[in-house]
């Protein structure tokens, strides 16, 4: 992954669902602004916020994402 690639991600702490699961939260779209591997986070800008995020609950986007929208 390299900053400015569409990435999905599950935000497991961000606080959009407060009734819902970890596991049930849904996967989002957002710009990747930067990715450290040696830290193993990333940084992901969502509706004009920087989320940090594991980079184990983040990838690349494809096809599949834009489809339906």
């Amino acid at each position: 992954m390299k900053p400015g690639d569409l990435v999905r991600f599950c935000a497991r702490r961000l606080r959009l669902w407060p009734g819902l699961e970890e596991s049930q939260r849904p996967w989002l779209v957002g710009l990747l602004v930067e990715y450290e591997s040696w830290e193993k986070m990333a940084t992901v800008f969502y509706e004009g916020n920087n989320i940090r995020v594991a980079a184990r609950n983040v990838q690349k986007s494809g096809r599949k994402d834009y489809e339906g929208r």
